[in-house]
C-alpha cells in the first residue's frame, strides 16, 4: 500500500523490508562454517572435566599446598637430633668402658670418691656432647625442613604449571574459532537484527502512509472542499493506504472513466460512523463533509 502511494505521489514510506545484501553473505558464511573440529576438541574437554571431578578424592595432578606447619618442623629436627644420638651413645658406652678399664688398671676401685669422681666428670662431657648435638640438630633440622618445604614448593610448582600449560594450549588451539553454539547464536543474531529492522521499516512505512494520507485529507479540507463524491460505486482500484484519529480509513483509488489518482474516504463507511457527514444527491449517490467527518 505504502509503495503504491509512493509510487503515485512521491511520498509514503520508501525504507527497505527485505534483508540487506551484507546479512545474506554473513547468514551464508555461517550456513557453512565447518564447526566440527572445534566441538569435537570442546566434547573432549568437558569429559576430561567430568572425569576429573569424579576423582577429585584421589587426583594427584595437582598439588594445592604443602606441609608447612610447626610439627613439620619438630619431625624434622627431632629425625635430625636422632640420627646424632645413633652415632654418640656407641661413643659413649666405649668411653665409659674404656673409663672404667683404666680406672680398674689404676687400681681405683667402684665406689671410691676417685672412681665416681672420674665417671661424673665423664657424664658430664657426654651431656655436653648430647646438647651440642641437640643445638646442631635444631639448626640442621630446621634448614632440613626449608629445603624440604623449598623442593615440595618447586615440586608443586612445578606439576600444577605442567597441568595448566597443557591446559593453555588446549584452549589456545580453541582460539579464533567458533563451536556449534556459536554460530547458531550468530546467525540468530543477524538473522534477529534483520527481522527486527524490517518490522521496524514497515511499521514506520505504515506511519508515513497513514501521514501522507491525513496530510491530503487536512490539505484538502484547509482549502476549502466541503464535500466531494466519495460513494463507492463510483470509485475502482480502491486500496486502503491510512487510518484518521478518529478511525475511518482513507483510501488510494481513482474515479471509474479515470485514471487520476484520489485520496479520500468511502461515504458507505462514513455514514456509519458520522451520518450527519454524508449527502445524498438527487441521484442517490453519497457525498463526504469531510469538514466534519475528519472531525
Amino acid at each position: 500500500m505504502s509503495k503504491a502511494i509512493g509510487s503515485v505521489f512521491g511520498a509514503g514510506g520508501q525504507a527497505s523490508t527485505s534483508m540487506y545484501g551484507s546479512e545474506n553473505e554473513i547468514l551464508k558464511y555461517l550456513n557453512n562454517y565447518d564447526t566440527t573440529n572445534y566441538d569435537n576438541t570442546l566434547k573432549n574437554l568437558v569429559s576430561y572435566a567430568a572425569n576429573a571431578s569424579n576423582q577429585l578424592s584421589n587426583m594427584g595432578d595437582y598439588n594445592f599446598s604443602v606441609d608447612g606447619s610447626d610439627a613439620a618442623r619438630q619431625r624434622a629436627e627431632q629425625a635430625t637430633y636422632q640420627s646424632y644420638l645413633d652415632k654418640l651413645q656407641p661413643q659413649f658406652a666405649n668411653q665409659t668402658s674404656d673409663l672404667q678399664t683404666s680406672l680398674a688398671n689404676k687400681g681405683i676401685s667402684i665406689g671410691s670418691e676417685a672412681y665416681s669422681r672420674a665417671m661424673s666428670d665423664l657424664q658430664d662431657s657426654q651431656n655436653s656432647a648430647l646438647n651440642q648435638a641437640a643445638y646442631q640438630a635444631t639448626l640442621a633440622g630446621q634448614n632440613a625442613f626449608s629445603n624440604s618445604l623449598s623442593d615440595d614448593l618447586r615440586s608443586a610448582g612445578f606439576s600444577n604449571a605442567a597441568q595448566t600449560s597443557y591446559i593453555n594450549q588446549l584452549l589456545q588451539a580453541l582460539q579464533n574459532s567458533y563451536s556449534g553454539y556459536d554460530i547458531a547464536m550468530d546467525k540468530f543474531n543477524v538473522q534477529y537484527g534483520a527481522d527486527d529492522r524490517i518490522a521496524n521499516n514497515r511499521a514506520n512505512n505504515a506511519q508515513s502512509a497513514q501521514n501522507f494520507g491525513n496530510n491530503v485529507l487536512n490539505s484538502a479540507i484547509s482549502s476549502g472542499i466541503t464535500a466531494a463524491f466519495s460513494d463507492a460505486r463510483l470509485k475502482e482500484n480502491i486500496k486502503p493506504v491510512g487510518r484518521l484519529d478518529n478511525g475511518l480509513t482513507v483510501y488510494l483509488f481513482n474515479f471509474k472513466g479515470s485514471n487520476v489518482p484520489q485520496i479520500g474516504l468511502v461515504a458507505q463507511e462514513v455514514i456509519k460512523q458520522k451520518p450527519e457527514a454524508v449527502v445524498e444527491d438527487t441521484d442517490g449517490y453519497l457525498s463526504v463533509r469531510y469538514d466534519i467527518a475528519c472531525q
